[in-house]
Protein backbone atom coordinates (compact mmCIF):
# COMPACT_ATOMS: atom_id res chain seq x y z
CA UNK A 1 0.00 0.00 0.00
CA UNK A 2 1.69 3.09 -0.83
CA UNK A 3 1.58 4.83 2.35
CA UNK A 4 1.44 8.86 1.00
CA UNK A 5 -1.45 8.06 -1.79
CA UNK A 6 -3.76 6.34 1.66
CA UNK A 7 -2.41 9.54 3.71
CA UNK A 8 -4.02 11.76 1.10
CA UNK A 9 -7.11 10.20 0.50
CA UNK A 10 -7.49 10.39 4.10
CA UNK A 11 -6.95 13.89 4.22
CA UNK A 12 -8.97 14.77 1.35
CA UNK A 13 -11.95 12.52 2.19
CA UNK A 14 -11.87 14.24 5.38
CA UNK A 15 -11.61 17.64 4.59
CA UNK A 16 -14.58 16.61 1.75
CA UNK A 17 -16.74 15.12 4.56
CA UNK A 18 -15.70 18.14 6.87
CA UNK A 19 -17.25 20.33 4.37
CA UNK A 20 -20.56 18.69 3.86
CA UNK A 21 -21.34 18.30 7.14
CA UNK A 22 -20.58 22.05 7.78
CA UNK A 23 -22.67 23.05 4.28
CA UNK A 24 -25.63 20.81 6.16
CA UNK A 25 -25.12 22.37 9.41
CA UNK A 26 -25.39 26.00 8.18
CA UNK A 27 -27.89 25.86 5.46
CA UNK A 28 -30.19 22.96 6.25
CA UNK A 29 -30.01 23.32 10.15
CA UNK A 30 -29.03 19.73 10.67
CA UNK A 31 -26.44 18.68 13.62
CA UNK A 32 -24.44 15.67 11.99
CA UNK A 33 -20.82 16.35 13.97
CA UNK A 34 -20.06 12.93 16.28
CA UNK A 35 -17.54 10.58 16.19
CA UNK A 36 -19.72 8.53 13.58
CA UNK A 37 -18.82 11.25 11.08
CA UNK A 38 -15.28 11.39 11.50
CA UNK A 39 -14.76 7.50 10.81
CA UNK A 40 -16.16 7.86 7.70
CA UNK A 41 -13.05 8.72 5.81
CA UNK A 42 -11.74 5.57 7.31
CA UNK A 43 -14.29 3.50 5.71
CA UNK A 44 -14.01 5.57 2.09
CA UNK A 45 -10.44 5.58 2.10
CA UNK A 46 -9.64 1.36 2.61
CA UNK A 47 -12.60 1.49 -0.18
CA UNK A 48 -10.69 3.33 -2.33
CA UNK A 49 -7.31 1.53 -1.65
CA UNK A 50 -9.36 -1.88 -2.12
CA UNK A 51 -10.67 -0.52 -5.42
CA UNK A 52 -6.79 0.05 -6.33
CA UNK A 53 -5.57 -3.23 -5.22
CA UNK A 54 -8.26 -5.00 -7.32
CA UNK A 55 -7.39 -2.36 -10.37
CA UNK A 56 -3.51 -3.29 -10.03
CA UNK A 57 -3.99 -7.20 -9.64
CA UNK A 58 -7.25 -8.39 -10.88
CA UNK A 59 -8.02 -10.22 -7.74
CA UNK A 60 -9.52 -10.04 -4.21
CA UNK A 61 -7.24 -9.80 -1.85
CA UNK A 62 -5.91 -12.21 0.27
CA UNK A 63 -6.77 -12.42 4.44
CA UNK A 64 -3.03 -11.65 5.15
CA UNK A 65 -2.83 -9.10 2.85
CA UNK A 66 -6.72 -7.32 3.96
CA UNK A 67 -4.87 -8.08 7.30
CA UNK A 68 -1.83 -6.36 6.74
CA UNK A 69 -3.30 -3.50 4.79
CA UNK A 70 -5.82 -3.03 7.85
CA UNK A 71 -2.81 -2.72 10.66
CA UNK A 72 -0.85 -0.11 8.25
CA UNK A 73 -4.05 2.14 7.80
CA UNK A 74 -4.48 1.84 11.63
CA UNK A 75 -0.67 2.85 12.02
CA UNK A 76 -1.52 5.81 9.69
CA UNK A 77 -4.65 6.72 11.41
CA UNK A 78 -2.85 7.16 14.97
CA UNK A 79 -0.09 9.00 13.04
CA UNK A 80 -2.32 11.63 11.68
CA UNK A 81 -4.18 11.83 14.75
CA UNK A 82 -1.89 14.01 16.76
CA UNK A 83 -1.39 16.75 14.24
CA UNK A 84 -4.77 16.85 13.44
CA UNK A 85 -5.96 17.79 16.98
CA UNK A 86 -3.30 19.85 17.62
CA UNK A 87 -4.84 22.02 13.87
CA UNK A 88 -8.13 21.44 15.14
CA UNK A 89 -7.67 22.90 18.44
CA UNK A 90 -5.74 25.85 17.42
CA UNK A 91 -9.38 27.15 15.95
CA UNK A 92 -10.83 26.58 19.15
CA UNK A 93 -9.14 27.21 22.69
CA UNK A 94 -12.03 25.35 24.57
CA UNK A 95 -10.35 21.95 22.64
CA UNK A 96 -6.94 23.23 23.16
CA UNK A 97 -7.59 23.11 27.38
CA UNK A 98 -9.82 20.15 26.87
CA UNK A 99 -6.91 18.56 25.56
CA UNK A 100 -3.87 19.83 27.34
CA UNK A 101 -6.01 18.69 30.69
CA UNK A 102 -6.04 14.94 29.78
CA UNK A 103 -3.60 12.38 31.39
CA UNK A 104 -1.95 9.32 30.35
CA UNK A 105 -4.59 7.30 30.83
CA UNK A 106 -7.64 9.38 28.96
CA UNK A 107 -5.33 9.44 25.84
CA UNK A 108 -4.87 5.96 26.15
CA UNK A 109 -8.62 5.12 25.84
CA UNK A 110 -8.98 7.30 23.24
CA UNK A 111 -6.42 5.86 20.84
CA UNK A 112 -7.54 2.51 21.87
CA UNK A 113 -10.84 3.69 20.73
CA UNK A 114 -9.29 4.91 16.96
CA UNK A 115 -7.98 1.01 16.61
CA UNK A 116 -10.59 -0.50 17.61
CA UNK A 117 -12.80 1.53 15.33
CA UNK A 118 -10.28 1.47 12.56
CA UNK A 119 -8.57 -1.60 12.52
CA UNK A 120 -11.75 -3.37 11.79
CA UNK A 121 -13.60 -0.86 9.72
CA UNK A 122 -10.16 -0.79 7.34
CA UNK A 123 -10.18 -4.90 7.07
CA UNK A 124 -13.66 -4.58 6.22
CA UNK A 125 -14.16 -1.88 3.55
CA UNK A 126 -10.71 -3.02 1.94
CA UNK A 127 -12.43 -6.12 1.07
CA UNK A 128 -15.60 -4.60 0.40
CA UNK A 129 -13.83 -2.15 -2.34
CA UNK A 130 -11.76 -4.75 -4.07
CA UNK A 131 -15.17 -6.94 -4.47
CA UNK A 132 -17.27 -3.86 -5.60
CA UNK A 133 -14.29 -2.93 -8.10
CA UNK A 134 -14.52 -6.78 -9.34
CA UNK A 135 -17.69 -6.90 -9.79
CA UNK A 136 -17.78 -3.60 -11.59
CA UNK A 137 -15.25 -5.24 -14.16
CA UNK A 138 -17.19 -8.33 -14.86
CA UNK A 139 -20.19 -6.32 -15.84
CA UNK A 140 -17.91 -3.91 -17.91
CA UNK A 141 -17.11 -7.58 -19.69
CA UNK A 142 -20.59 -8.79 -20.21
CA UNK A 143 -21.83 -4.91 -21.57
CA UNK A 144 -18.86 -5.59 -24.17
CA UNK A 145 -19.69 -9.38 -24.91
CA UNK A 146 -23.42 -8.28 -25.81
CA UNK A 147 -21.92 -5.76 -27.38
CA UNK A 148 -20.39 -7.62 -30.32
Amino acid sequence: MPILRYGLILILTGLVVSGLVLVLERWAGVQLASVGIAAVPVFMTAMIEGQFFCKRSGRLPARAETLRFAAMATAINLMLLGPALVLVSLGDPALLALLRGFDAVLWSVILGLVVLITFPASYLFYGQGARSQLRAAERQKARQGEAK
